[in-house]
């Protein structure tokens, strides 16, 4: 119990949480050229890459449950798909 099985650089977010985060700061930085080179604003590009970021680590960061926020929405949505409807239709079961 409460033994790490992998290298983390902080609770929750090792090697493996890194690797999207890096691809979502190089996507989000393409977008903030574009975005600065359209303007020429500075504020707008570097706060779209940093909240980006932020929300990749948060998103991306396993808690107590070892599940991150996107491991939780795959299972709802498994779940979703998953659940079955059967209708109920009343009927006289003495058949008067």
């Amino acid at each position: 119990m409460n033994i790490k099985t992998r290298f983390e650089f902080f609770d929750g977010f090792g090697v493996t949480e890194l690797l999207p985060t890096i691809i979502t700061a190089f996507v989000s930085g393409f977008f903030a050229f574009i975005l600065h080179a359209a303007t020429g604003g500075v504020i707008g590009p570097v706060l779209m890459v940093l909240v980006s970021i932020a929300a990749s680590v948060m998103a991306l960061a396993k808690g107590e449950s070892n599940m991150s926020v996107i491991d939780q929405t795959k299972c709802v949505l498994r779940f979703m798909r998953e659940q079955r409807k059967y209708p109920y239709y009343y009927t006289d079961e003495w058949g008067s």
